[in-house]
């Protein structure tokens, strides 16, 4: 299964965000499916991800609830892109927990991939680059659990595993 880490999107921000304008021929993501990604895994069975639920589950717990800014939307990576994103601020408490994350999957031995970690929330896709205006923020995404989501063919994601962070 294709699969992947992230915080949740709760439904009122989800439905703020996707009220935001999305330019033309974007295609927008569905509310229920907005998440930041913490680590992309890929294609992975259960019985590889299985003996990872439980060092996660310590590691996360362990994790204080924080909040995320969003500061603005606009086409990512960089404009021109041809994702519309809400850009998410590299705040310390984000890092540290993406550092938490792949500290427990680089030590079960999954590597991450080469790309720097650039935090958002992908709200459309487009086939050619985007020109548009940015939307103007801030938003504030609660960070108070972070998911293990299953990304199938049919789109809509199924969250497989959920992790509370420390309240």
């Amino acid at each position: 299964m294709r699969c992947f880490i992230g915080i949740p999107v709760p439904p009122a921000l989800a439905t703020t965000l996707t009220a935001t304008p999305v330019p033309l021929p974007a295609r927008p993501v569905p509310a229920g499916n907005l998440h930041l990604t913490l680590a992309f895994l890929g294609e992975r069975s259960w019985p590889r991800l299985a003996p990872l639920m439980p060092a996660l589950k310590n590691a996360l717990a362990r994790v204080p609830a924080f909040t995320v800014t969003l500061g603005t939307v606009d086409a990512f990576p960089d404009p021109g892109g041809r994702i519309w994103a809400a850009h998410a601020r590299r705040e310390a408490p984000l890092l540290d927990l993406h550092q938490q994350v792949w500290s427990v999957l680089s030590q079960a031995g999954i590597e991450a991939g080469p790309l720097q970690f650039l935090p958002h929330v992908t709200l459309a896709r487009a086939a050619a680059p985007l020109q548009a205006e940015p939307t103007p923020g801030p938003w504030v995404l609660p960070v108070n659990s972070v998911m293990l989501y299953e990304s199938p063919p049919d789109g809509y994601y199924r969250v497989l595993q959920d992790w509370p962070l420390k309240d």
